[in-house]
C-alpha cells in the first residue's frame, strides 16, 4: 500500500485533531478530538510538496438520519461500520497523521466522498448558489 511518510489521497489514517488548548480540555461542541481516523482528501500532488494534508473525519457512530455529507463507511474497510463526515474537514500538519495508513478507500467510495464534499462546501446545485464575481 504504501511506505514511509507518504500521505495519499483516498487513505484513512489516525491524525491528531486537538488543536491548541483542545488537547487539555476535550473537542469543543461538534468538533471532533484526539486521535481518530480521518480520511486524506487532498490531491497528492499536494501531499508531496505540502507539509500539510486536508483530511475528513471519520466516526462510528451513526447519525439518527441520512444527511448529503455524510458518506456511510462500510464495516469491511476498518472492521466496523461508520461515517465520514465531510462537514468536518481540517488541515492538519503532516506531523499530526500516523504514516501507517489503516485502509485505503475505493474509488466508488471516493467519488461519494467527492459529492458529498460538494454539498457540504456549496458547490452543489442542490445545495445553494453559486456566486461569481
Amino acid at each position: 500500500m504504501m511506505t514511509g511518510e507518504e500521505v495519499r489521497r483516498g487513505c484513512i489514517y489516525l491524525v491528531d485533531l486537538c488543536l491548541g488548548d483542545v488537547a487539555e480540555s476535550g473537542p469543543q461542541g461538534a468538533a471532533q478530538g484526539r486521535r481518530r481516523p480521518a480520511l486524506v482528501v487532498q490531491n497528492d500532488l499536494g501531499n508531496l510538496s505540502s507539509d500539510t494534508t486536508i483530511v475528513v473525519a471519520l466516526s462510528s457512530r451513526m447519525p439518527s438520519r441520512a444527511y448529503p455529507f455524510h458518506v456511510v463507511l462500510p464495516a469491511d474497510i476498518l472492521g466496523k461500520p461508520g461515517i465520514i463526515m465531510c462537514e468536518q474537514i481540517w488541515t492538519v500538519s503532516r506531523r499530526r497523521v500516523d504514516p501507517q495508513a489503516l485502509a485505503e478507500c475505493s474509488a466508488d467510495l471516493m467519488e461519494q466522498v467527492e459529492e458529498a464534499l460538494r454539498h457540504s462546501l456549496g458547490l452543489s446545485a442542490e445545495t445553494g448558489e453559486h456566486y461569481v464575481s
